[in-house]
């Protein structure tokens, strides 16, 4: 039965992601068609960081590009990449409410979670967040599953798994950081537990702790070894890219933002779960107030910082309110007693969150279907078709309208899946790189589209285009599209 009733659930979680996941426009109004252009470069033979400009880990792209190439290198298949994987966060948030709260917990979880807005949203958008949160959640779930039992086959088990998906989450974006304070401070107490423990047994209640950082360590190296001999390119991307990032994008406090998102249902069932598993003294509850704090740091830190990055945080606020359970009363006289009224006030926080998300989601699906019929997609569609005539599948075309380009069928050069206004004014794209790209023979067009061409520091490369390319069609201010003069 309940096994049952959890393929119910992700059946349902499947066809909420599948329900509009071919809408015909960028989800978040650029990200999307970068990393579409990065897919499908990758389908045409180029490689990862060099010559393909990536600016995350290796493993979002990676755990999606299968998914891709299976179901026909389209922008439908691109998406169910991100809904598979998205699933096994919702199997990772029914363990983790088993972990804390046994089947009562696993139950209220996973509706939460599978209700949550932002976290469906990541499901159906080709970004990296989805991917890095459901890894974090298996692995913060397969961490308490192993501090229950972190002895014989399945502590082994466990460790191993843990580590496994927090490294593909780590590898996946760097949000994950957050995920290392939970399963630390787990493996921190277990530590402890050892120390209390007599000598001769001290080595078998460390295996599967040991077993865990070398799953870490083989994985680790196993995701790298495809990029050892682009390390620089590697680092640049990654890491000094958005170092360079944050120094050019103007300081906004983001203290306002995260403060309004924490009171919202959600926010408010997780803080009334901490409480009452404090005055519980159930201290369990410490290493999820350290993974909800290191997500709002990171959030409160993050320039700029996007609505759908505060899918990060949802993981570690539904564990939360779920430790706000208790057994669930058999009778009137038991639910008269604190334990189960406590348990109550929980389960009516749980409820006001559920229906909460449940109007958010069915407010966002109306909108996605009346965007998709909208004068501004419709407009989007006849200049991917406008592409198409002037641009054969084997050219390509460079732009600042990747997924226009996508729509298209058609590519841009590797080294431009990414033409962002934080790539051009942190000089990681200078008009030199473009008119060196343009120049080459396989670059037929030049589409400008979302206005970030057209920045102050690319005027070089715009006053060289007349001579080499004529415009063909006007889109209105900015937006035009160009052929290369034979």
């Amino acid at each position: 039965m309940i096994g049952g009733a959890l393929l119910v659930l992700l059946i349902i979680g499947l066809l909420m992601r599948l329900y509009t996941l071919g809408v015909p426009f960028d989800r978040d109004s650029y990200d999307e068609g970068v990393y579409w252009q990065t897919l499908r470069s990758l389908a045409a033979g180029s490689a990862l960081y060099h010559p393909t400009f990536y600016s995350q880990p290796p493993m979002f792209i990676l755990s999606i590009f299968p998914t891709y190439l299976l179901f026909g290198q389209t922008l439908w298949a691109a998406r169910l990449g991100i809904v598979l994987v998205s699933l096994l966060g919702l199997v990772g948030v029914f363990l983790l409410g088993y972990a804390l709260r046994g089947w009562i917990g696993a139950f209220i979880a996973l509706p939460l979670l599978l209700l949550a807005p932002l976290y469906l949203s990541a499901s159906q958008t080709i970004q990296a967040e989805g991917p890095q949160v459901a890894f974090s959640i298996l692995a913060v779930a397969f961490a308490y599953l192993w501090w229950l039992k972190p002895s014989g086959w399945r502590g082994d088990l466990y460790a191993a798994l843990c580590t496994l998906t927090l490294t593909l989450s780590v590898f996946s974006k760097l949000f994950a950081l957050a995920t290392l304070v939970p399963v630390c401070l787990l493996a921190l107490a277990h530590l402890w537990r050892i120390r209390q423990q007599a000598t001769g047994m001290r080595w078998q209640a460390s295996r599967s702790l040991l077993i865990g950082i070398a799953v870490m360590v083989i994985a680790t190296l196993l995701i790298m070894l495809p990029y050892l001999n682009r390390l620089g390119d590697f680092w640049s991307g990654v890491i000094s890219f958005h170092t360079a990032a944050s120094e050019v994008t103007g300081h906004v406090s983001n203290t306002g933002k995260v403060v309004r998102f924490f009171i919202a249902p959600l926010g408010i069932a997780a803080l009334y779960g901490s409480i009452v598993a404090l005055v519980r003294k159930d201290w369990r509850v410490v290493p999820l107030l350290g993974w909800a704090l290191a997500c709002a740091i990171l959030l409160w830190q993050q320039e700029p910082l996007f609505d759908h990055h505060f899918v990060i945080v949802i993981p570690a606020l539904v564990a939360l309110t779920c430790m706000g359970l208790g057994p669930l009363p058999l009778n009137g006289q038991q639910w008269r007693q604190p334990s189960a009224l406590l348990t109550a006030g929980c389960l009516l926080l749980v409820l006001i969150s559920i229906g909460f998300g449940a109007r958010t989601i069915q407010l966002n699906y109306r909108h996605l279907q009346t965007q998709a019929t909208s004068a501004a997609t419709q407009g989007t569609l006849r200049t991917a078709h406008d592409l198409q005539q002037v641009v054969s599948p084997d050219q390509l075309v460079i732009t600042d309208g990747q997924f226009v380009t996508g729509l298209a069928g058609r590519n841009t050069p590797p080294e431009l899946v990414d033409t962002s206004s934080v790539r051009i004014n942190t000089n990681y794209l200078t008009s030199d790189q473009l008119i060196q790209q343009a120049s080459q023979p396989k670059v037929q067009a030049i589409l400008f589209y979302t206005g970030r061409l057209t920045n102050s520091r690319l005027q070089a490369f715009r006053d060289w285009i007349p001579a080499h390319f004529r415009k063909v069609h006007s889109y209105g201010k900015d937006s035009s599209l160009w052929v290369k003069i034979q």
